[in-house]
This record gives C-alpha cells, structure tokens and sequence, in this order.
C-alpha cells in the first residue's frame, strides 16, 4: 500500500534507520518494519507525529489508503473476535470434559488425551490473541477495547506503555498462574459433583 512506501521514503530522505525513527515516534523498531511491510498501520497519534516528523500532512501520509486502513482494522477485529471465541468453546469443553471424567471415576488416560486434544486449539488461538495484540502494540485492557471497536487504540497512552513492560514474561507467569487456579477449581468442581453423585 501507498502508506508503507511513503514511510520508508520519507525515512530514507531523512537519513533514518528504523530504529532511529521508531525512537522520534515512541514506538519499537519492529512496528516501524511493521508499517513499512503492510503488516500493521500506525494509530492516530503516530500519524500525527510522522506527519510533523516528515513536514508533511496526516493527509498526504494516508491518501488513497483510508478504505484499505479501515478494511484492515475490521479484518483484524474480526480475526480476534474469532479467536476468542474458538479458544473459549474449547476452553470450557476442556474444563467440561477433565470435571466429567474425574466425577465419573474415570482412569487418567480417558480423561487427559481428550483433555489435551481440546487443550490445544485454545491454546493456540490464546497465543494467536497474544501475537495480535503485541503486533498492534495492545497491552492495556483499553486499548484492547478501542481496537475492537474501531476506535483509536492510543498506544502510546502511559497506561499502556506500563503495561508493555515485561510483557512476555508477565504473559508466562499469568499462564502458568491460570493453568493451576484451572486445576485446582477442576479438582474441586470435579469432587463436588462427585460427592453430589455419590462416587
């Protein structure tokens, strides 16, 4: 698209690498590749300040690729929405299945292989969630909000420039952290209904 030229132009003319214009513009290097190969578009706030980087208008930057920005952005909100629900179906039918096998008696193996086999596709479309938002920059529950929204996200937000710190790790050790609050409720729930079978 014209968008992703025009930047790299302009940065070129200017003498910058990518990082060097990431740094004038509060973003990472990787969104600056990001914008220059198609894969994402910068927000409001980061036209702005290419646009007065450049010397040159919010216009001139995104002429011609308006309908396309917003084509990409409902694409990308739909693909989300998607994923969140394929990770919930299988989520819950995960959980469904361990608390089911485990109140009938069932040996470990009945339970664990279609448990896993559930487990997966969540999983994946967790991580999948999780690459989108790091790709757009959405760390902070609102921006999240406005993306699927439609609205301006504003990354550049303090709330979410807090929130991208560590994030890779925060995004483990809350992983890990739901994997055995998950267990431990399983296990519960699961000896609940049991008692309640009398098993």
């Amino acid at each position: 698209m014209e968008l992703a030229r025009r930047i790299r132009e302009h940065r070129e003319r200017l003498g910058m690498s990518q990082g060097e214009l990431a740094k004038a513009v509060f973003v990472t290097r990787n969104t600056i590749s990001n914008w220059e190969t198609d894969r994402t578009y910068p927000d409001v706030q980061s036209l702005l300040l290419l646009s007065n980087l450049f010397g040159t208008s919010i216009d001139a930057l995104v002429r011609e690729d308006s309908k396309e920005m917003r084509d990409s952005l409902a694409a990308g909100v739909k693909r989300m929405n998607r994923l969140g629900v394929v990770m919930m179906v299988f989520g819950f039918a995960c959980v469904a299945w361990v608390i089911v096998g485990i109140a009938m008696g069932w040996d470990l193996a009945p339970i664990a292989a279609p448990a896993a086999a559930l487990f997966i596709p969540a999983s994946i479309a967790a991580f999948l969630i999780d690459k989108m938002r790091h790709d757009n920059q959405l760390y902070a529950y609102q921006s999240v909000e406005a993306y699927l929204a439609g609205e301006d996200p504003d990354v550049n937000n303090p709330y979410n420039r807090r929130a991208s710190e560590h994030w890779i790790a925060k995004r483990i050790a809350l992983t890990v952290l739901l994997i055995i609050a998950g267990i431990c409720c399983g296990w519960g729930a699961a000896g609940i209904i049991a008692r309640l079978l009398g098993n």
